[in-house]
């Protein structure tokens, strides 16, 4: 009887089906509350996130998705401050132009905008030490830390932080490497700051947080583990489901005499049992009883189980804000590209935060100007708009609007950039990119008879009224009617 008990308790009740286990030590009840109060957890949050982006398809998805549409397509703006800049030398404003041009590309953020954007949405903030940049120093260097033992301090602008690490929490096989310069600082510190507070200067601070209205870290999507959670418990509650569903019950009918006593001993029931037993698939019980057996179920379609999944499913990308289509299949074009458009904004808004802590480093370093000022920017452009903005950049300057500098950018030609192919160009014009010939090709190029156009078909494969052109040589124009 124990094949028979087994199967009405899978039907029945799915009594564990699924387990609530802890999460990278954390119950789900803990979880719960540390989305309610993530001022009270600190570390622990970057912890939980950062172990579903390594275990969680869905979690880990999401942030590719984001991280992986930034692009930092940069120019270098002019912003007059005072009529005087009509009056200027041409020659100071070229030198300055490209002395503040050369400065900003030494950063080479276009290089690490996958890094940051990436601490940015699994840790809330990223956290890094810039080395000092001279006009000796071919480029700069961000190396990123670890925001376990960084502490955000100070803001400035409203957008640029200024943070501190403590260097009671910096092990010895961390602190060999750090740069050098960072590692004099800290041994700085040991004689000014009592309570291993290592205070990061603005002009080595690189500090940019996704959240920028609270100053404690809280990852943008932490709030969706809940969620997954409820998708992993339908998907165990179906797999139970469709276990159960497949479970079948073989009954073998044991013959009983005038009396209702059965008439065959266990030396002759239990073979019988374990020969079925042995042929069935293991999903089938085998139950010998004299009695007659009726099977009691307790039935939900399957579709009613897979419906459960994909509404969980829905609930998650509803509570992340962004259309399931992006990470599935879309129902229609124009869904998919207002998502994208509502997605990018959001890009944007960090790019407004990159643009300021470039303003204040240039600031820093002295470039600051009576008459003007450059400004760097960040084109408002994604992987998945840049065309656009190339098409819309391009309508511009075909009306003979100052965008050429903006749409090279677009196109991934950034100031710097654009200013040594230039010269490239005018060095070389001569020797090089004059003797560059066009392609030979159709288009370009004529027939030995001079006439032109495709090879005619043949007489066999033509039309009645081709046949009929040819007939009259009807192509010329003294023909024509």
């Amino acid at each position: 009887m124990y094949s028979l008990k087994r199967l009405v308790l899978s039907e029945l009740s799915y009594k564990g089906a699924f387990k609530y286990n802890r999460i990278f030590g954390f119950s789900r009840k803990q979880i719960i509350n540390i989305i309610q109060y993530p001022e009270r957890y600190g570390s622990q949050i970057i912890r939980l996130s950062r172990y579903m982006m390594l275990k969680s398809g869905y979690y880990k998805r999401l942030i590719d998705y984001f991280v992986n549409m930034a692009v930092i397509n940069w120019t270098i703006d002019t912003e007059i401050k005072q009529d005087k800049l009509f009056s200027i030398k041409p020659k100071t404003f070229k030198k300055n132009y490209i002395n503040y041009t050369a400065q900003v590309n030494k950063f080479k953020l276009e290089n690490r905008v996958t890094d940051i954007f990436k601490r940015l949405f699994v840790d809330d903030a990223c956290f890094g030490f810039v080395t000092d940049v001279t006009e000796n120093d071919i480029d700069s260097s961000i190396f990123v830390l670890e925001p376990d033992y960084c502490t955000i301090e100070e803001i400035v602008n409203g957008t640029v932080y200024q943070f501190s690490i403590n260097r009671s929490m910096i092990n010895n096989n961390i602190y060999k490497t750090l740069p050098e310069e960072l590692q004099s600082i800290i041994e700085h510190s040991k004689e000014i700051s009592p309570d291993n507070r290592v205070m990061i200067p603005y002009k080595n601070s690189f500090c940019i947080k996704y959240n920028n209205d609270f100053t404690y870290l809280y990852p943008p999507f932490f709030n969706l583990i809940e969620k997954i959670l409820e998708i992993d418990d339908y998907r165990d509650l179906m797999k139970a489901k469709t276990e159960s569903d497949a479970y079948k019950l073989v009954f073998l009918k044991i013959p009983t005499n005038d009396d209702d006593q059965i008439a065959m001993g266990d030396e002759i029931i239990t073979p019988f049992t374990e020969m079925v037993k042995s042929i069935v698939p293991e999903t089938y019980g085998v139950v010998p009883s004299p009695l007659d057996l009726q099977l009691i179920e307790s039935k939900s379609t399957v579709s009613d189980d897979s419906n459960k999944v994909a509404d969980a499913v829905e609930n998650y990308y509803g509570e992340a804000g962004v259309s399931k289509a992006l990470i599935s299949s879309a129902s229609s074009g124009s869904e998919l590209k207002l998502s994208m458009k509502v997605d990018s904004s959001d890009i944007y808004r960090i790019y407004r935060q990159i643009e300021s802590w470039v303003d204040l480093q240039m600031k820093l370093r002295g470039y600051i100007y009576n008459e003007y000022q450059f400004v760097y920017r960040i084109l408002p452009t994604t992987i998945f708009d840049v065309d656009d903005y190339i098409d819309r950049q391009l309508k511009l300057a075909q009306a003979s609007l100052p965008v050429k500098g903006t749409l090279l950018a677009a196109a991934g030609i950034n100031t710097s950039k654009m200013l040594g192919n230039s010269f490239t160009e005018q060095i070389f014009k001569e020797n090089i990119f004059d003797k560059w010939e066009v392609l030979k090709t159709s288009y370009t190029q004529s027939g030995d008879d001079s006439e032109g156009g495709r090879p005619m078909n043949d007489d066999t494969n033509i039309a009645e009224s081709t046949d009929v052109q040819r007939q009259n040589d009807s192509n010329k124009a003294d023909n024509r009617i």
